[in-house]
């Protein structure tokens, strides 16, 4: 099935599931790919971010490669918690739960604001 998220996203499901799609973009992209979704979410929909966080601390990671990847290739970027917060504050979102996993990728649950 085609789409394109910046135009439109089906409305009304229970929950709309996005693995490494945020950190493909800037925060320009990113907001507008989360407001769209939140436009066709109802009320009691819950949004999943599945991505890599990065360490609010300076060590190593492997996200941090990643990181200087998708600055390179495709102009996005990973984030820190902090930064995701900020990022889907301004696209109407509450953060609910970020759960690391054994992986580099972390799961993030969200509702619309």
């Amino acid at each position: 099935m085609d789409g394109n998220f910046f135009q439109n996203v089906p409305g009304g499901a229970d929950a709309y599931i996005l693995r490494g799609v945020i950190h493909d973009w800037a925060e320009p992209e990113a907001i507008a790919i989360l407001r769209r979704g939140h436009k066709a979410m109802k009320a009691d929909s819950r949004l999943v971010l599945i991505e890599n966080v990065l360490p609010e601390t300076g060590e190593n990671s492997f996200g941090k490669w990643i990181d200087l990847q998708m600055l390179l290739v495709a102009g996005g970027r990973e984030r820190t918690a902090a930064e995701y917060r900020e990022l889907l504050v301004t696209s109407d979102f509450e953060l609910e739960q970020l759960i690391p996993t054994a992986s580099p990728l972390s799961v993030m649950a969200e509702h619309p604001r």
